[in-house]
C-alpha cells in the first residue's frame, strides 16, 4: 500500500497516515480510497458458495460455468417445477447467506485495513521517535561540547583577569610611589619659587621708586626744553612771514603758469579724443572701402556670371573649389566680415544654378570659432523650365590632402539640404558650420590652401 502522512501532533508526537491507494485482497489490483469499497462489492475474484448446496466456493467470474456443470443443478430443476414456494424460500436463504458472507468479508477487509493503517502509524511513530532520540543525543552531545568549551574559556578568562588585576595593582602601587615623590618635589619647587617671587617683588618696588624719581627729573628737563623750542618756533614763524611777503610775486607767476598748464592739458585731451574719433572713422572708412571693393568684385563676378549663364561649363552637380591664401582671407574676414563666392555650377544640364557662399570667420553666434557656409540656388537661365519648389541634397567635403585620390582618405563630410519655393522667391540662407579647429588640422590645411568639394546627391 502506498501512503503519505497528512497531519502531525507536536504534543503527542503521533502521526496519522492516510493511504492514497489500497490493494485488493482477491485480485491484487490497486485502487484509491473512494473506489476501493465499491470494487469489493463487484470484484470477480471474491469467493462465493455455490447456491446449489454443493459446498463449493468459487470466484464470481467462474460461478456461471460451475452452475452449468454442477451435479445438483438437475435435481434443483426437477424439484423446481414441483414447488415454487420451496424455491423462493431457498433463493431467499441463499441471498441472506450471500449478504451475510459479504458483510463478514467487508468487515474482515475493514479490520485488515485498520490493522495495516495502525501498523504504518506505529512504524512511522517509531521512526519519528528514533529520529527524535538521535537528534536529542546529537543536541546533548553538542551542548556538552559547548559547555566544556565555555568552562575552559571561563577558566582561562578568570586566570587572565587575575593576572591583569595583579599587574594593575603593581602599577598602581608604583604610580602612588612616583606621585608621592613628585608631590614632594613640587612642594619644594613651590617654596623656592615663592622665595624668588618675594625677592623680585622687593627689587621691583625699589626700581619703581627709582623710576618715579627719574620721571620727575625728566619732566623738569622737558619743561625747560619746551620753552626753548617755543621761543625758537616763534622766531622761525616771523622769518617765514617775511619771506612770504618777499615771494608774493613768485606766487602770482606760479598761478599763471598753473592756469596755462591746465589749458594745455585740456587741449591735449581734446586732441586725443579727436584722434580716437578719426581712428574709428578711418576704420569704418577702411571697412566700407573693402566692402565697396568686394561689391565691385561681386558685380564683376555677377556680370561675368550673367554672360556665362547660358553656357555653364560644370553641369554634372560636382564642384571642387580651392581656397588659396587661406590665412590672409581668414584675417580679412575677421577684420572686414568678407564673403567668398564659389564658381557657378549646375546639378544637371539645363538645371538649377548653384553657388557656395562662405563666411570664413563665421557670423552671429558662430563668429570667431567656425566657418559658416550655405549652398544657394540663384537665378538661372532655365528657371522657367524647371520644377519648383526646388529640393536638393548635397555632400560638402573638406578634402584630405594627405591621401588624395586614395581609398583610405579621411574627408570631413557635411550633408546639406537646399530648398527654394520658386524662381522669384527670395531664399533664406540655410547655413551649416565647420569648426576652425577641424579646418586647421594637418590633413585639411596644407600650403595655405584648403579644398572644398560639393556633390549634388539627388532631388528630394
Amino acid at each position: 500500500m502506498n501512503g503519505t502522512p497528512t497531519s502531525r501532533s507536536n504534543d503527542s508526537l503521533s502521526t496519522i497516515i492516510k493511504y492514497e491507494k489500497s490493494s485488493c485482497l482477491f485480485c491484487n489490483d490497486w485502487f484509491d480510497s473512494q473506489t476501493f469499497t465499491e470494487h469489493l462489492i463487484h470484484c470477480g475474484q471474491v469467493l462465493e458458495q455455490c447456491p446449489n448446496t454443493c459446498n463449493v466456493f468459487l470466484p464470481r467470474l467462474k460461478m456461471r460455468a460451475h452452475l452449468k456443470d454442477c451435479p445438483h443443478t438437475k435435481h434443483i430443476n426437477s424439484s423446481y417445477g414441483n414447488s415454487d414456494q420451496m424455491a423462493e424460500q431457498r433463493i431467499q436463504l441463499l441471498e441472506n447467506d450471500i449478504n451475510t458472507l459479504r458483510n463478514v468479508l467487508n468487515e474482515e477487509i475493514r479490520q485488515r485495513l485498520h490493522l495495516i493503517t495502525d501498523l504504518g502509524n506505529v512504524r512511522k511513530q517509531n521512526q519519528l521517535q528514533d529520529e527524535l532520540s538521535h537528534n536529542t543525543q546529537e543536541a546533548l552531545k553538542h551542548l556538552q561540547d559547548r559547555l566544556n568549551e565555555e568552562n575552559t574559556q571561563r577558566c582561562y578568562e578568570v586566570e587572565q583577569c587575575q593576572q591583569d588585576f595583579r599587574y594593575c595593582h603593581d602599577i598602581v602601587q608604583t604610580l602612588k610611589t612616583e606621585l608621592q615623590h613628585e608631590i614632594d618635589d613640587l612642594e619644594k619647587h613651590i617654596n623656592r619659587v615663592s622665595m624668588e617671587a618675594a625677592r623680585h617683588q622687593n627689587l621691583l618696588n625699589d626700581n619703581i621708586l627709582h623710576l618715579e624719581a627719574t620721571v620727575v627729573q625728566h619732566e623738569r628737563n622737558n619743561r625747560d626744553k619746551f620753552i626753548e623750542v617755543e621761543n625758537y618756533l616763534q622766531t622761525f614763524n616771523d622769518d617765514i612771514k617775511k619771506k612770504l611777503e618777499e615771494n608774493a610775486d613768485y606766487n602770482a607767476k606760479n598761478a599763471t603758469l598753473s592756469v596755462e598748464i591746465k589749458s594745455m592739458k585740456h587741449i591735449v585731451c581734446e586732441t586725443e579724443e579727436r584722434c580716437e574719433k578719426l581712428e574709428v572713422l578711418f576704420t569704418e572708412v577702411d571697412r566700407n572701402l573693402h566692402h565697396t571693393m568686394q561689391l565691385v568684385a561681386d558685380m564683376e563676378n555677377y556680370l561675368s556670371t550673367q554672360q556665362r549663364l547660358t553656357s555653364i561649363v560644370n553641369t554634372r552637380g560636382h564642384l571642387i573649389w580651392r581656397i588659396k591664401d587661406f590665412s590672409k582671407k581668414l584675417d580679412e574676414s575677421k577684420k572686414y566680415d568678407t564673403i567668398l563666392h564659389s564658381a557657378m555650377f549646375s546639378n544637371k544640364p539645363y538645371g538649377y544654378a548653384l553657388r557656395l557662399d562662405i563666411y570664413l570667420n563665421g557670423k552671429g553666434n558662430w563668429k570667431g570659432r567656425n566657418m559658416l557656409a550655405c549652398l544657394n540656388v540663384i537665378a538661372g537661365e532655365y528657371d522657367a523650365l524647371l520644377t519648383w519648389p526646388c529640393r536638393l541634397q548635397a555632400n560638402v567635403l573638406i578634402r584630405d590632402q594627405r591621401y588624395a585620390g586614395q581609398s583610405d582618405s579621411d574627408d570631413y563630410v557635411k550633408i546639406v539640404n537646399v530648398r527654394k519655393k520658386s524662381d522669384d522667391y527670395i531664399q533664406t540662407n540655410q547655413f551649416f558650420y565647420i569648426p576652425h579647429k577641424i579646418l586647421m588640422q594637418a590633413q585639411y590645411f596644407k600650403n595655405d590652401s584648403i579644398y572644398i568639394e560639393v556633390k549634388i546627391l539627388k532631388s528630394q
